[in-house]
Protein backbone atom coordinates (compact mmCIF):
# COMPACT_ATOMS: atom_id res chain seq x y z
CA UNK A 1 0.00 0.00 0.00
CA UNK A 2 2.80 2.39 0.88
CA UNK A 3 4.58 1.69 -2.38
CA UNK A 4 1.41 2.55 -4.31
CA UNK A 5 1.16 5.85 -2.39
CA UNK A 6 4.79 6.66 -3.08
CA UNK A 7 4.30 6.03 -6.80
CA UNK A 8 1.23 8.24 -6.80
CA UNK A 9 3.05 10.97 -4.93
CA UNK A 10 6.00 10.86 -7.25
CA UNK A 11 3.71 11.46 -10.23
CA UNK A 12 4.89 8.36 -12.05
CA UNK A 13 2.31 6.63 -14.25
CA UNK A 14 2.09 2.89 -14.59
CA UNK A 15 1.53 1.48 -18.10
CA UNK A 16 -0.91 -1.38 -18.32
CA UNK A 17 0.40 -4.71 -19.50
CA UNK A 18 -0.11 -5.21 -23.24
CA UNK A 19 -3.29 -7.11 -24.04
CA UNK A 20 -2.61 -10.23 -26.04
CA UNK A 21 -4.30 -9.93 -29.41
CA UNK A 22 -6.07 -13.07 -30.64
CA UNK A 23 -4.69 -14.64 -33.76
CA UNK A 24 -7.02 -13.65 -36.59
CA UNK A 25 -8.65 -16.66 -38.18
CA UNK A 26 -8.52 -16.77 -41.97
CA UNK A 27 -11.82 -16.67 -43.85
CA UNK A 28 -13.18 -19.87 -45.38
CA UNK A 29 -12.16 -18.53 -48.79
CA UNK A 30 -9.59 -15.80 -49.32
CA UNK A 31 -10.60 -15.19 -52.91
CA UNK A 32 -12.20 -11.83 -53.62
CA UNK A 33 -15.81 -11.63 -54.75
CA UNK A 34 -14.74 -10.82 -58.30
CA UNK A 35 -12.46 -13.85 -58.47
CA UNK A 36 -15.19 -16.08 -57.03
CA UNK A 37 -17.61 -14.96 -59.73
CA UNK A 38 -14.97 -15.71 -62.37
CA UNK A 39 -14.38 -19.18 -60.88
CA UNK A 40 -18.12 -19.92 -60.82
CA UNK A 41 -18.59 -18.82 -64.44
CA UNK A 42 -15.64 -20.88 -65.67
CA UNK A 43 -16.72 -23.95 -63.68
CA UNK A 44 -20.25 -23.67 -65.07
CA UNK A 45 -18.94 -23.41 -68.61
CA UNK A 46 -16.67 -26.42 -68.11
CA UNK A 47 -19.66 -28.51 -67.06
CA UNK A 48 -21.20 -27.95 -70.52
CA UNK A 49 -18.62 -29.96 -72.43
CA UNK A 50 -19.36 -33.52 -71.42
CA UNK A 51 -23.17 -33.43 -71.89
CA UNK A 52 -22.85 -31.43 -75.10
CA UNK A 53 -20.39 -33.93 -76.55
CA UNK A 54 -22.63 -36.81 -75.53
CA UNK A 55 -25.80 -35.75 -77.36
CA UNK A 56 -24.67 -33.18 -79.97
CA UNK A 57 -23.72 -36.25 -81.98
CA UNK A 58 -27.24 -37.74 -82.14
CA UNK A 59 -28.64 -35.68 -85.08
CA UNK A 60 -25.72 -36.81 -87.26
CA UNK A 61 -26.10 -40.56 -86.66
CA UNK A 62 -28.02 -41.24 -89.89
CA UNK A 63 -25.55 -39.13 -91.89
CA UNK A 64 -22.58 -40.97 -90.36
CA UNK A 65 -24.17 -44.34 -91.07
CA UNK A 66 -24.31 -43.44 -94.78
CA UNK A 67 -20.77 -42.00 -94.74
CA UNK A 68 -19.16 -45.09 -93.16
CA UNK A 69 -21.42 -47.61 -94.86
CA UNK A 70 -22.48 -48.96 -91.46
CA UNK A 71 -25.86 -49.60 -89.89
CA UNK A 72 -27.34 -47.13 -87.43
CA UNK A 73 -26.92 -49.71 -84.66
CA UNK A 74 -23.17 -49.86 -85.41
CA UNK A 75 -22.90 -46.09 -85.24
CA UNK A 76 -24.80 -46.22 -81.95
CA UNK A 77 -21.89 -48.22 -80.56
CA UNK A 78 -19.90 -44.98 -80.57
CA UNK A 79 -22.57 -43.48 -78.30
CA UNK A 80 -22.36 -46.49 -75.99
CA UNK A 81 -18.57 -46.24 -75.92
CA UNK A 82 -18.82 -42.58 -74.98
CA UNK A 83 -21.21 -43.28 -72.10
CA UNK A 84 -19.06 -46.09 -70.69
CA UNK A 85 -16.00 -43.84 -70.55
CA UNK A 86 -18.22 -41.04 -69.24
CA UNK A 87 -18.91 -43.24 -66.24
CA UNK A 88 -15.36 -44.47 -65.64
CA UNK A 89 -13.04 -41.54 -66.43
CA UNK A 90 -14.16 -39.23 -63.57
CA UNK A 91 -13.24 -41.91 -61.00
CA UNK A 92 -9.60 -41.63 -62.09
CA UNK A 93 -9.51 -37.85 -62.50
CA UNK A 94 -11.58 -37.16 -59.38
CA UNK A 95 -9.05 -38.81 -57.07
CA UNK A 96 -6.21 -37.08 -58.91
CA UNK A 97 -7.87 -33.68 -58.44
CA UNK A 98 -8.42 -34.23 -54.69
CA UNK A 99 -4.77 -34.93 -54.00
CA UNK A 100 -2.96 -32.95 -56.74
CA UNK A 101 -5.21 -29.95 -57.35
CA UNK A 102 -7.97 -28.86 -59.72
CA UNK A 103 -5.94 -26.87 -62.25
CA UNK A 104 -3.57 -29.63 -63.42
CA UNK A 105 -6.47 -32.03 -63.95
CA UNK A 106 -8.57 -29.43 -65.78
CA UNK A 107 -5.68 -28.65 -68.11
CA UNK A 108 -4.92 -32.34 -68.70
CA UNK A 109 -8.51 -33.33 -69.44
CA UNK A 110 -9.20 -30.38 -71.73
CA UNK A 111 -5.98 -31.06 -73.64
CA UNK A 112 -7.05 -34.68 -74.20
CA UNK A 113 -10.50 -33.47 -75.23
CA UNK A 114 -9.09 -30.90 -77.67
CA UNK A 115 -6.79 -33.43 -79.36
CA UNK A 116 -9.60 -36.00 -79.64
CA UNK A 117 -11.94 -33.52 -81.33
CA UNK A 118 -9.31 -32.46 -83.86
CA UNK A 119 -8.71 -36.11 -84.72
CA UNK A 120 -12.47 -36.80 -84.94
CA UNK A 121 -12.93 -33.91 -87.36
CA UNK A 122 -10.16 -35.28 -89.61
CA UNK A 123 -10.70 -39.07 -89.50
CA UNK A 124 -12.65 -41.10 -92.06
CA UNK A 125 -12.48 -44.60 -90.56
CA UNK A 126 -15.14 -46.37 -88.49
CA UNK A 127 -12.66 -47.97 -86.10
CA UNK A 128 -11.02 -44.58 -85.58
CA UNK A 129 -14.44 -43.13 -84.80
CA UNK A 130 -14.99 -45.61 -81.97
CA UNK A 131 -11.52 -45.14 -80.49
CA UNK A 132 -11.55 -41.36 -80.72
CA UNK A 133 -15.05 -41.08 -79.25
CA UNK A 134 -13.73 -43.01 -76.25
CA UNK A 135 -10.78 -40.59 -76.03
CA UNK A 136 -13.12 -37.62 -76.39
CA UNK A 137 -15.24 -38.95 -73.54
CA UNK A 138 -12.17 -39.51 -71.36
CA UNK A 139 -11.20 -35.85 -71.66
CA UNK A 140 -14.65 -34.26 -71.62
CA UNK A 141 -16.07 -36.46 -68.87
CA UNK A 142 -13.02 -35.95 -66.68
CA UNK A 143 -14.33 -32.48 -65.88
CA UNK A 144 -17.62 -33.82 -64.46
CA UNK A 145 -16.17 -34.44 -61.00
CA UNK A 146 -14.35 -31.11 -60.86
CA UNK A 147 -17.08 -28.46 -61.06
CA UNK A 148 -18.82 -29.40 -57.79
CA UNK A 149 -15.44 -29.89 -56.12
CA UNK A 150 -14.38 -26.33 -56.98
CA UNK A 151 -17.64 -25.00 -55.53
CA UNK A 152 -16.96 -26.91 -52.30
CA UNK A 153 -13.50 -25.33 -52.22
CA UNK A 154 -14.75 -21.75 -52.21
CA UNK A 155 -18.22 -21.93 -50.60
CA UNK A 156 -19.26 -22.69 -47.03
CA UNK A 157 -22.16 -25.13 -46.46
CA UNK A 158 -24.49 -22.19 -45.83
CA UNK A 159 -23.94 -20.85 -49.36
CA UNK A 160 -22.77 -23.99 -51.18
CA UNK A 161 -26.13 -24.95 -52.68
CA UNK A 162 -26.42 -21.79 -54.73
CA UNK A 163 -22.88 -22.20 -56.04
CA UNK A 164 -23.35 -25.85 -57.01
CA UNK A 165 -26.65 -25.04 -58.70
CA UNK A 166 -24.84 -22.91 -61.29
CA UNK A 167 -22.56 -25.81 -62.21
CA UNK A 168 -25.50 -28.20 -62.33
CA UNK A 169 -27.45 -25.74 -64.48
CA UNK A 170 -24.58 -25.65 -66.96
CA UNK A 171 -24.55 -29.43 -67.16
CA UNK A 172 -28.30 -29.70 -67.75
CA UNK A 173 -28.31 -26.79 -70.17
CA UNK A 174 -25.57 -28.45 -72.19
CA UNK A 175 -27.52 -31.69 -72.51
CA UNK A 176 -30.67 -29.80 -73.51
CA UNK A 177 -29.25 -27.43 -76.16
CA UNK A 178 -26.77 -29.85 -77.73
CA UNK A 179 -29.28 -31.53 -80.07
CA UNK A 180 -30.28 -28.13 -81.44
CA UNK A 181 -26.66 -27.19 -82.10
CA UNK A 182 -25.91 -30.59 -83.63
CA UNK A 183 -28.95 -30.39 -85.88
CA UNK A 184 -28.05 -26.91 -87.11
CA UNK A 185 -24.43 -27.81 -87.83
CA UNK A 186 -25.34 -31.05 -89.60
CA UNK A 187 -28.11 -29.49 -91.69
CA UNK A 188 -26.29 -26.34 -92.81
CA UNK A 189 -22.64 -27.54 -92.85
CA UNK A 190 -21.69 -31.20 -92.35
CA UNK A 191 -21.01 -33.73 -89.59
CA UNK A 192 -17.34 -32.70 -89.33
CA UNK A 193 -18.47 -29.19 -88.32
CA UNK A 194 -19.73 -30.68 -85.04
CA UNK A 195 -16.21 -31.61 -83.99
CA UNK A 196 -14.63 -28.39 -85.29
CA UNK A 197 -17.20 -26.50 -83.22
CA UNK A 198 -16.06 -28.42 -80.12
CA UNK A 199 -12.41 -27.76 -81.02
CA UNK A 200 -13.01 -24.01 -81.12
CA UNK A 201 -15.07 -24.07 -77.92
CA UNK A 202 -12.51 -26.05 -75.90
CA UNK A 203 -9.57 -24.12 -77.36
CA UNK A 204 -11.02 -20.77 -76.31
CA UNK A 205 -11.78 -22.16 -72.84
CA UNK A 206 -8.20 -23.40 -72.37
CA UNK A 207 -6.80 -20.08 -73.58
CA UNK A 208 -8.68 -18.31 -70.79
CA UNK A 209 -8.29 -20.98 -68.12
CA UNK A 210 -4.53 -21.61 -68.18
CA UNK A 211 -3.26 -18.07 -67.50
CA UNK A 212 -6.08 -16.77 -65.31
CA UNK A 213 -8.01 -19.33 -63.24
CA UNK A 214 -6.39 -19.96 -59.82
CA UNK A 215 -5.98 -23.23 -57.95
CA UNK A 216 -8.76 -23.75 -55.38
CA UNK A 217 -8.15 -27.23 -53.92
CA UNK A 218 -8.10 -26.80 -50.13
CA UNK A 219 -5.45 -29.49 -49.61
CA UNK A 220 -3.16 -27.45 -51.88
CA UNK A 221 -3.94 -23.78 -51.19
CA UNK A 222 -6.04 -23.90 -48.02
CA UNK A 223 -8.50 -21.01 -48.14
CA UNK A 224 -6.65 -19.67 -51.17
CA UNK A 225 -4.12 -17.79 -49.05
CA UNK A 226 -1.30 -20.35 -49.45
CA UNK A 227 0.50 -20.27 -52.80
CA UNK A 228 0.29 -23.49 -54.83
CA UNK A 229 3.28 -25.17 -56.40
CA UNK A 230 5.20 -22.77 -58.64
CA UNK A 231 4.23 -24.63 -61.81
CA UNK A 232 0.58 -24.38 -60.73
CA UNK A 233 0.43 -20.61 -60.21
CA UNK A 234 -1.31 -18.11 -62.45
CA UNK A 235 -1.46 -14.37 -62.92
CA UNK A 236 -4.42 -14.29 -60.53
CA UNK A 237 -2.40 -16.16 -57.92
CA UNK A 238 -0.22 -13.07 -57.63
CA UNK A 239 -2.72 -10.28 -58.31
CA UNK A 240 -6.22 -11.26 -57.15
CA UNK A 241 -5.64 -13.75 -54.35
CA UNK A 242 -5.58 -12.10 -50.94
CA UNK A 243 -2.90 -13.43 -48.63
CA UNK A 244 -3.14 -13.67 -44.85
CA UNK A 245 -1.25 -10.62 -43.56
CA UNK A 246 2.05 -11.34 -41.89
CA UNK A 247 2.08 -10.45 -38.20
CA UNK A 248 4.96 -9.22 -36.11
CA UNK A 249 4.48 -11.75 -33.31
CA UNK A 250 6.89 -14.69 -33.81
CA UNK A 251 4.26 -17.08 -32.41
CA UNK A 252 1.74 -15.95 -35.03
CA UNK A 253 4.26 -16.25 -37.83
CA UNK A 254 5.27 -19.70 -36.58
CA UNK A 255 1.65 -20.90 -36.61
CA UNK A 256 1.11 -19.63 -40.14
CA UNK A 257 4.31 -21.27 -41.28
CA UNK A 258 3.08 -24.52 -39.73
CA UNK A 259 -0.09 -24.23 -41.81
CA UNK A 260 1.95 -23.84 -44.98
CA UNK A 261 4.14 -26.82 -44.08
CA UNK A 262 1.07 -28.94 -43.34
CA UNK A 263 -0.42 -28.22 -46.74
CA UNK A 264 2.92 -28.77 -48.44
CA UNK A 265 3.21 -32.19 -46.81
CA UNK A 266 -0.08 -33.20 -48.44
CA UNK A 267 1.17 -32.33 -51.91
CA UNK A 268 2.57 -35.79 -52.47
CA UNK A 269 1.54 -37.10 -55.86
CA UNK A 270 0.51 -40.73 -55.99
CA UNK A 271 -1.10 -42.70 -58.76
CA UNK A 272 -4.85 -41.98 -58.68
CA UNK A 273 -6.95 -44.80 -57.29
CA UNK A 274 -10.38 -45.03 -58.97
CA UNK A 275 -11.48 -47.52 -56.31
CA UNK A 276 -11.77 -44.64 -53.83
CA UNK A 277 -14.99 -43.62 -55.61
CA UNK A 278 -16.35 -47.16 -55.39
CA UNK A 279 -15.61 -47.30 -51.65
CA UNK A 280 -17.83 -44.26 -51.17
CA UNK A 281 -20.72 -45.85 -53.07
CA UNK A 282 -21.02 -48.80 -50.64
CA UNK A 283 -21.75 -46.54 -47.63
CA UNK A 284 -25.41 -47.10 -46.67
CA UNK A 285 -26.61 -43.49 -46.77
CA UNK A 286 -24.54 -42.66 -49.85
CA UNK A 287 -25.86 -45.71 -51.73
CA UNK A 288 -29.48 -44.68 -51.14
CA UNK A 289 -28.85 -41.04 -52.08
CA UNK A 290 -27.02 -42.04 -55.26
CA UNK A 291 -29.71 -44.53 -56.27
CA UNK A 292 -32.38 -41.85 -55.89
CA UNK A 293 -30.35 -39.27 -57.83
CA UNK A 294 -29.35 -41.75 -60.56
CA UNK A 295 -32.96 -42.75 -61.17
CA UNK A 296 -33.86 -39.09 -61.67
CA UNK A 297 -31.00 -38.60 -64.13
CA UNK A 298 -32.00 -41.77 -65.99
CA UNK A 299 -35.56 -40.47 -66.21
CA UNK A 300 -34.17 -37.17 -67.52
CA UNK A 301 -32.37 -38.94 -70.39
CA UNK A 302 -35.19 -41.41 -71.08
CA UNK A 303 -37.40 -38.43 -71.85
CA UNK A 304 -34.80 -36.56 -73.92
CA UNK A 305 -33.30 -39.29 -76.09
CA UNK A 306 -36.53 -40.52 -77.79
CA UNK A 307 -37.77 -37.00 -78.59
CA UNK A 308 -36.46 -36.96 -82.22
CA UNK A 309 -38.28 -40.10 -83.46
CA UNK A 310 -41.35 -39.43 -81.30
CA UNK A 311 -41.79 -35.82 -82.45
CA UNK A 312 -41.06 -36.75 -86.05
CA UNK A 313 -43.78 -39.43 -85.97
CA UNK A 314 -46.25 -37.37 -83.93
CA UNK A 315 -45.87 -33.88 -85.40
CA UNK A 316 -43.93 -34.49 -88.64
CA UNK A 317 -41.04 -32.26 -87.52
CA UNK A 318 -37.62 -32.08 -89.20
CA UNK A 319 -34.34 -32.12 -87.27
CA UNK A 320 -34.19 -28.34 -86.82
CA UNK A 321 -37.76 -28.16 -85.49
CA UNK A 322 -37.10 -31.08 -83.15
CA UNK A 323 -33.96 -29.38 -81.85
CA UNK A 324 -35.93 -26.25 -81.00
CA UNK A 325 -38.35 -28.34 -78.92
CA UNK A 326 -35.55 -28.98 -76.41
CA UNK A 327 -35.48 -25.28 -75.45
CA UNK A 328 -38.34 -25.42 -72.87
CA UNK A 329 -36.66 -28.36 -71.20
CA UNK A 330 -33.34 -26.52 -71.04
CA UNK A 331 -34.94 -23.34 -69.66
CA UNK A 332 -36.91 -25.31 -67.07
CA UNK A 333 -33.80 -27.21 -66.02
CA UNK A 334 -31.77 -24.04 -65.57
CA UNK A 335 -34.54 -22.25 -63.64
CA UNK A 336 -35.20 -25.28 -61.44
CA UNK A 337 -31.55 -25.86 -60.65
CA UNK A 338 -30.71 -22.27 -59.73
CA UNK A 339 -34.02 -21.77 -57.92
CA UNK A 340 -33.62 -24.85 -55.77
CA UNK A 341 -29.99 -23.96 -55.07
CA UNK A 342 -31.05 -20.60 -53.65
CA UNK A 343 -33.87 -22.23 -51.70
CA UNK A 344 -31.47 -24.79 -50.17
CA UNK A 345 -29.20 -21.99 -48.96
CA UNK A 346 -32.19 -20.23 -47.39
CA UNK A 347 -33.38 -23.45 -45.74
CA UNK A 348 -29.91 -24.18 -44.35
CA UNK A 349 -29.78 -20.77 -42.67
CA UNK A 350 -33.35 -21.15 -41.39
CA UNK A 351 -32.59 -24.49 -39.72
CA UNK A 352 -29.30 -23.17 -38.32
CA UNK A 353 -31.07 -20.23 -36.66
CA UNK A 354 -33.81 -22.51 -35.35
CA UNK A 355 -31.42 -24.89 -33.56
CA UNK A 356 -28.95 -22.17 -32.55
CA UNK A 357 -26.16 -23.36 -34.83
CA UNK A 358 -23.68 -20.56 -35.62
CA UNK A 359 -23.40 -19.58 -39.25
CA UNK A 360 -19.76 -18.89 -40.07
CA UNK A 361 -20.18 -17.64 -43.59
CA UNK A 362 -16.51 -16.68 -43.73
CA UNK A 363 -14.91 -19.51 -41.77
CA UNK A 364 -17.06 -22.53 -42.64
CA UNK A 365 -19.14 -24.71 -40.37
CA UNK A 366 -18.59 -27.75 -38.17
CA UNK A 367 -21.42 -29.95 -39.44
CA UNK A 368 -20.81 -33.12 -37.47
CA UNK A 369 -23.91 -32.60 -35.32
CA UNK A 370 -25.91 -30.54 -37.81
CA UNK A 371 -29.10 -32.21 -39.21
CA UNK A 372 -27.74 -32.20 -42.75
CA UNK A 373 -29.94 -34.97 -44.09
CA UNK A 374 -33.17 -33.40 -42.87
CA UNK A 375 -32.17 -29.90 -43.93
CA UNK A 376 -31.32 -30.91 -47.48
CA UNK A 377 -33.80 -33.69 -48.19
CA UNK A 378 -36.94 -32.34 -46.53
CA UNK A 379 -37.47 -30.19 -49.64
CA UNK A 380 -36.79 -32.88 -52.24
CA UNK A 381 -40.02 -34.89 -51.94
CA UNK A 382 -42.28 -32.41 -53.74
CA UNK A 383 -40.11 -31.87 -56.87
CA UNK A 384 -39.38 -35.61 -57.07
CA UNK A 385 -43.08 -36.46 -56.98
CA UNK A 386 -43.90 -33.71 -59.49
CA UNK A 387 -41.18 -35.04 -61.78
CA UNK A 388 -42.76 -38.48 -61.66
CA UNK A 389 -46.22 -37.04 -62.42
CA UNK A 390 -44.82 -35.02 -65.33
CA UNK A 391 -43.24 -38.19 -66.71
CA UNK A 392 -46.61 -39.97 -66.63
CA UNK A 393 -48.37 -36.99 -68.25
CA UNK A 394 -45.68 -36.78 -70.92
CA UNK A 395 -46.47 -40.23 -72.24
CA UNK A 396 -50.21 -39.75 -72.45
CA UNK A 397 -50.23 -36.30 -74.10
CA UNK A 398 -47.95 -37.66 -76.82
CA UNK A 399 -50.11 -40.76 -77.13
CA UNK A 400 -53.18 -38.57 -77.66
CA UNK A 401 -51.25 -36.27 -80.05
CA UNK A 402 -52.50 -33.13 -78.32
CA UNK A 403 -51.43 -29.61 -79.29
CA UNK A 404 -47.65 -29.06 -79.23
CA UNK A 405 -47.93 -26.44 -76.45
CA UNK A 406 -48.95 -29.11 -73.92
CA UNK A 407 -45.87 -31.37 -74.17
CA UNK A 408 -43.61 -28.30 -74.26
CA UNK A 409 -45.13 -27.03 -70.99
CA UNK A 410 -44.66 -30.49 -69.46
CA UNK A 411 -41.05 -30.44 -70.64
CA UNK A 412 -40.52 -27.11 -68.88
CA UNK A 413 -42.11 -28.24 -65.60
CA UNK A 414 -40.48 -31.67 -65.70
CA UNK A 415 -37.07 -30.19 -66.44
CA UNK A 416 -37.40 -27.80 -63.49
CA UNK A 417 -38.59 -30.36 -60.95
CA UNK A 418 -36.28 -33.22 -61.90
CA UNK A 419 -33.22 -30.96 -62.07
CA UNK A 420 -34.17 -29.34 -58.73
CA UNK A 421 -34.34 -32.73 -57.04
CA UNK A 422 -31.02 -33.74 -58.61
CA UNK A 423 -29.37 -30.56 -57.33
CA UNK A 424 -30.60 -31.24 -53.80
CA UNK A 425 -29.06 -34.71 -53.65
CA UNK A 426 -25.79 -33.50 -55.16
CA UNK A 427 -25.44 -30.76 -52.56
CA UNK A 428 -25.96 -33.25 -49.74
CA UNK A 429 -23.26 -35.55 -51.11
CA UNK A 430 -20.79 -32.65 -51.18
CA UNK A 431 -21.76 -31.76 -47.61
CA UNK A 432 -21.05 -35.33 -46.51
CA UNK A 433 -17.65 -35.46 -48.25
CA UNK A 434 -16.35 -31.86 -48.43
CA UNK A 435 -12.69 -32.94 -48.38
CA UNK A 436 -13.21 -35.41 -51.25
CA UNK A 437 -15.72 -33.46 -53.30
CA UNK A 438 -14.28 -34.53 -56.66
CA UNK A 439 -14.21 -38.20 -55.65
CA UNK A 440 -17.80 -38.27 -54.38
CA UNK A 441 -18.95 -36.45 -57.54
CA UNK A 442 -17.16 -39.10 -59.59
CA UNK A 443 -18.88 -41.84 -57.59
CA UNK A 444 -22.28 -40.31 -58.31
CA UNK A 445 -21.33 -39.99 -61.95
CA UNK A 446 -20.60 -43.74 -62.19
CA UNK A 447 -24.04 -44.60 -60.85
CA UNK A 448 -26.03 -42.16 -62.94
CA UNK A 449 -24.15 -42.76 -66.20
CA UNK A 450 -24.46 -46.54 -66.01
CA UNK A 451 -28.15 -46.35 -65.08
CA UNK A 452 -28.78 -43.75 -67.79
CA UNK A 453 -26.93 -45.86 -70.35
CA UNK A 454 -29.12 -48.83 -69.48
CA UNK A 455 -32.28 -46.72 -69.56
CA UNK A 456 -31.60 -45.05 -72.89
CA UNK A 457 -30.66 -48.38 -74.47
CA UNK A 458 -34.07 -49.91 -73.69
CA UNK A 459 -36.45 -46.93 -73.82
CA UNK A 460 -37.25 -47.30 -77.53
CA UNK A 461 -37.96 -51.01 -77.07
CA UNK A 462 -40.26 -50.12 -74.16
CA UNK A 463 -42.10 -47.53 -76.26
CA UNK A 464 -42.54 -50.03 -79.10
CA UNK A 465 -43.81 -52.76 -76.76
CA UNK A 466 -45.95 -50.74 -74.34
CA UNK A 467 -46.85 -47.59 -76.24
CA UNK A 468 -45.99 -44.05 -75.18
CA UNK A 469 -48.68 -43.76 -72.52
CA UNK A 470 -48.00 -46.95 -70.56
CA UNK A 471 -44.24 -46.76 -71.07
CA UNK A 472 -43.93 -43.37 -69.36
CA UNK A 473 -46.59 -44.31 -66.81
CA UNK A 474 -44.35 -47.20 -65.76
CA UNK A 475 -41.29 -44.95 -65.71
CA UNK A 476 -43.07 -42.23 -63.69
CA UNK A 477 -44.36 -44.76 -61.15
CA UNK A 478 -40.81 -46.10 -60.69
CA UNK A 479 -39.57 -42.58 -59.95
CA UNK A 480 -42.42 -42.02 -57.47
CA UNK A 481 -41.90 -45.43 -55.82
CA UNK A 482 -38.25 -44.73 -55.06
CA UNK A 483 -38.89 -41.23 -53.69
CA UNK A 484 -39.28 -42.55 -50.07
CA UNK A 485 -35.58 -43.51 -50.14
CA UNK A 486 -34.89 -39.95 -49.11
CA UNK A 487 -37.09 -40.38 -46.03
CA UNK A 488 -34.98 -43.40 -45.02
CA UNK A 489 -31.83 -41.25 -45.27
CA UNK A 490 -33.46 -38.48 -43.22
CA UNK A 491 -34.27 -40.96 -40.42
CA UNK A 492 -31.15 -43.13 -40.35
CA UNK A 493 -28.59 -40.98 -42.17
CA UNK A 494 -27.28 -39.07 -39.10
CA UNK A 495 -26.58 -42.37 -37.30
CA UNK A 496 -24.76 -43.82 -40.30
CA UNK A 497 -22.81 -40.57 -40.75
CA UNK A 498 -21.65 -40.62 -37.10
CA UNK A 499 -20.58 -44.27 -37.42
CA UNK A 500 -18.53 -43.35 -40.49
CA UNK A 501 -16.96 -40.39 -38.70
CA UNK A 502 -15.89 -42.55 -35.73
CA UNK A 503 -14.53 -45.22 -38.07
CA UNK A 504 -12.43 -42.68 -39.95
CA UNK A 505 -11.17 -41.20 -36.66
CA UNK A 506 -10.07 -44.62 -35.38
CA UNK A 507 -8.28 -45.32 -38.65
CA UNK A 508 -6.51 -41.95 -38.49
CA UNK A 509 -5.40 -42.51 -34.90
CA UNK A 510 -4.05 -45.94 -35.79
CA UNK A 511 -2.09 -44.48 -38.69
CA UNK A 512 -0.66 -41.75 -36.46
CA UNK A 513 0.34 -44.37 -33.88
CA UNK A 514 2.20 -46.46 -36.44
CA UNK A 515 4.07 -43.44 -37.80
Amino acid sequence: MSSQVELADSGEKTTPAPVEQPIPEPPYSSFSHRVKVFIIVMSSISSLFSPISSVIYIPAINVLADFYGQSVSHINLSVTTYMILQALAPMFFGDMADQMGRRPVYILTFTIYLIANIALALQSNYAALLILRALQSTGGSGTIALGNAVMADIATPAERSGYISYVQAGRLLGAAIAPTIGGLLTQFLNWRAIFWFLVILSGVYLAVYIPFLPETCRTVVGSGSIPPQKWNQTVLSFVNTRRIPTGTDPAINFERQEMKLDLTSRRQLRFPNPLNALRIIVEKDIALIMLSASLMVAGFYMIMVPIPPVFEATYGFNQLQIGLCYIPFSIGSAVGTVGFGKFLDWNFKRVARKIGHPLHLRKGDDLRHFPLEKTRLQVVMIPALMGGLCTISWGWVLHQKVHLAVPLVILFIGGGTISGAMTTTQVLLIDLYPESAATVSAALNVCRCLLSAGGTSVIQYMIDAMGLGWCYTFLGLVLIAFTPLTAVVVKWGPKWREERFLRVERKRRNQDATT
